[in-house]
């Protein structure tokens, strides 16, 4: 079978999930609790802009803080909001040309999967809606309690290795990113497709001769 992967923030939707948490968090829990944990943070994000601070490791240590705002809810709440976040934020930003791409690909017998460092939950939310196989950062639950994200978070090199364990074995004919951290997913493919790329992104897409998508039809 031949497989087509892509990222999901910023290569299929520009809207974000950690916003879209936000949002649900605040209107349905406290918003307090949310302010007070995103200015605990909010200081850092400039010295990873820097080069300070290793981007992969503030973003798998936000993830982690951001579960804790979570802890102890049930599957079936996480994945409400899961919906919430998809319905509200996320769909209404997709890019339709480019899933119209993939839904063609889809048709002509070709499997899509979504690959992300999104929660799973919210990466089956929204492949749900164009028959892709959701690949995300696990949760992990016990009891119906969530307590935590599977490690490591499904980034960079790491989307290499969730992809093998799906996929061993069939043809990875296209890959869709937006950022460098995609490039690990992009080179297993035979086509990487950079999406409105970063800036490292484009550097590496440009030498390789990848293909650029960067302009609405």
């Amino acid at each position: 079978m031949d497989i087509i992967v892509s990222d999901l923030e910023g290569t299929l939707t520009t809207g974000s999930s950690w916003k879209g948490l936000r949002s649900y968090f605040k209107s349905n829990f406290s918003a307090w609790t949310y302010n007070r944990f995103f200015l605990k943070w909010l200081p850092k994000f400039p010295l990873v802009q820097l080069g300070i601070l290793d981007r992969r490791e503030v973003m798998s240590r936000w993830m982690q803080d951001e579960i804790g705002l979570l802890r102890n809810a049930s599957p079936a709440r996480f994945n409400e909001m899961a919906a919430w976040i998809v319905r509200y934020v996320m769909w209404p930003k997709r890019r339709e040309s480019l899933l119209a791409e993939l839904d063609q690909h889809r048709q002509a017998g070709v499997q899509i999967a979504i690959v992300s460092s999104a929660y799973q939950p919210i990466v089956e939310a929204f492949a749900q809606r164009m028959d892709a196989v959701p690949i995300g950062s696990p949760l992990i639950f016990n009891e119906d309690k969530l307590v935590g994200v599977a490690l490591p978070i499904n980034s960079y090199e790491h989307k290499r290795a969730y992809i093998q364990a799906a996929f061993d074995g069939h043809n990875i004919i296209a890959a869709y990113g937006d950022t460098a951290s995609d490039i690990p997913m992009m080179e297993m493919s035979d086509h990487p497709v950079a999406v409105y790329p970063d800036s490292a992104l484009r550097r590496v897409a440009e030498a390789r001769n990848w293909r650029i998508i960067d302009h609405t039809p």
